[in-house]
């Protein structure tokens, strides 16, 4: 580990700058086992759109913890030196959590988006608490702390963590930021600003919330999201728009943001059809992702069957913005780029798009 616990806070404060991106798995065209090639691939894509941080999405697709395993061993040997990676508590268990972070921390991994099981039912916030130490307790890794609305809390008063159990868990030596999600109104995230913003460091993944988050309430860091589907290797635009947010650059963000307003509008449009279904649409992020220089590749079910028109809308959008999508065959972004180029093809007699 590059820092002992009782460094976390100060090597976090030193090495989270700028914004986070969320890399999915890779699987062979058969989806039968992880495609190597594919997740370096999408490392390396990560780095070059001028992300310091990549979320390794274990919890983005069907995997066996083996393959978990594997995956996050590709990612952090492939950005050793030169990114850092975290990984989700947002698995079957906590126990299958923990199991997971130590193998993920002997790899060398550096922090964890610490939320909950989505199954996960605590009868107090005190049991809120207790379980999260010890997940923080069982590794030395950095913890970022997910108050979404998934830990279930309303029956206590309130629809997430509370300001005084932020509070306590702020004091965890090991705990170091906080995502404070689209799932938590602004009136919370000011709250948590009063409350820990000395503390931890506070960060609202949405681009919406950055004159306030960032421009006002100097948060230097943002995500896990998507911002790679916004910009390219060559126009890091959405790099660019948080930098101006920083500095204090109003008018330059600001001319960012409308540009890429085509492109979050058909993204936030797909996603509300897809959630309403109990979906996520990480295969759209997926095929964002093959558009602007990204691996591709399909998931394993459950997910979500993307439509002709669907890719239109998503293709539209980035032209609209400004910048010119991949036109390779859509069989290459089925397959991921990187099978494609090895020669790999679907299977004789698989329509992708069923039609």
């Amino acid at each position: 580990m590059e820092f002992t616990r009782s460094e976390a806070k100060a090597w976090a404060k030193q090495n989270y700058n700028g914004l986070e991106g969320s890399l999915m798995p890779s699987f062979k065209p058969d989806l039968s086992g992880l495609d190597e090639e594919g997740i370096r691939h999408d490392v390396n894509y990560y780095i070059e759109h001028g992300m310091f941080s990549v979320l390794a999405a274990v919890e983005s697709t069907s995997m066996t913890m083996a393959e978990r395993c594997e995956f996050v061993r590709i990612v952090c040997d492939e950005a050793r030196g030169r990114m850092l990676v975290s990984a989700p508590v947002l698995l079957d268990t906590f126990a299958d959590d923990v199991e997971f972070l130590k193998y993920f921390q002997s790899v060398g991994g550096h922090h964890v988006l610490l939320g909950s099981p989505v199954q996960y039912r605590p009868n107090s916030e005190e049991e809120v608490f207790q379980t999260m130490k010890a997940v923080c307790d069982a590794v030395d890794l950095c913890m970022d702390i997910y108050p979404a609305a998934r830990f279930d809390l309303s029956r206590f008063g309130h629809g997430t963590l509370s300001i005084d159990l932020v509070r306590r868990l702020a004091e965890i030596d090991n705990v170091v930021g906080l995502k404070i999600g689209n799932l938590n109104p602004p009136n919370y995230s000011a709250h948590v600003f009063s409350a820990v913003g000395e503390q931890l460091l506070v960060n609202d993944p949405l681009d919406n919330a950055w004159a306030f988050i960032v421009g006002d309430r100097g948060a230097q860091w943002a995500g896990a999201m998507g911002y790679d589907m916004w910009q390219t290797r060559d126009d890091q635009r959405v790099v660019r728009m948080f930098n101006h947010f920083r500095a204090g650059q109003l008018d330059e963000a600001m001319e960012i943001y409308w540009a890429i307003e085509p492109i979050r509008a058909a993204s936030w449009s797909l996603h509300g059809r897809v959630s309403s279904s109990g979906l996520y649409p990480f295969l759209s992020f997926k095929f964002q992702q093959w558009l602007v220089g990204g691996n591709g590749g399909m998931l394993r079910q459950p997910i979500h069957r993307m439509s002709e028109w669907e890719m239109d809308s998503l293709r539209a959008a980035l032209a609209a913005s400004g910048i010119t999508p991949h036109d390779g065959p859509i069989e290459e972004f089925f397959v991921g780029r990187a099978a494609y180029a090895r020669g790999e093809r679907l299977p004789r007699g698989v329509n992708v798009l069923g039609g």
